[in-house]
């Protein structure tokens, strides 16, 4: 029986994960204004990038953690969504180590895997949802 708690734990630990990093950005920010706009570098602006999209992934793990636990579905299938939402998770880590090795190309390949399992998490929660039973 799938109850949706690893997806839970992982949604919280990457929410605190991004924030973490969100506010080591804001805090070191300051030199980056000094002519009164931002010049960022590519690595900074790619962390503040997985920074951004860290923070909603790990709240649709956390809510797709919450719904499983009472959907009305096969295992597999509650199995399949909670392993690509999970890896939905590789978007904002790609974007991260893009950005911490200055650009290597591998990263995005990790990055894409993240935003594909994103789509595909979404298809199999629409296929959850309509087993759910409800209301007509």
């Amino acid at each position: 029986m799938i109850k949706g708690r690893f997806n839970m734990y992982l949604g919280l630990a990457v929410l605190v994960v991004a924030a973490i990093v969100g506010f080591a950005l804001g805090q070191s920010l300051e030199p980056y204004y000094k002519n009164g706009y931002g010049q960022i570098t590519l690595w900074r602006y790619l962390i503040k990038v997985a920074h951004t999209h860290g923070m909603p992934f790990g709240l649709i793990n956390i809510v797709f953690g919450l719904l499983i636990g009472r959907a009305e579905g096969s295992a597999t299938l509650k199995r399949a969504g909670a392993i690509l939402t999970a890896l939905t998770l590789c978007l904002p880590l790609g974007v991260a180590l893009r950005g911490l090795t200055e650009g290597a190309k591998y990263a995005e390949g990790i990055a894409m895997l993240g935003g594909f399992s994103f789509l595909a998490a979404c298809v199999v929660m629409v296929f959850i949802v309509r087993a759910m039973p409800g209301d007509k």
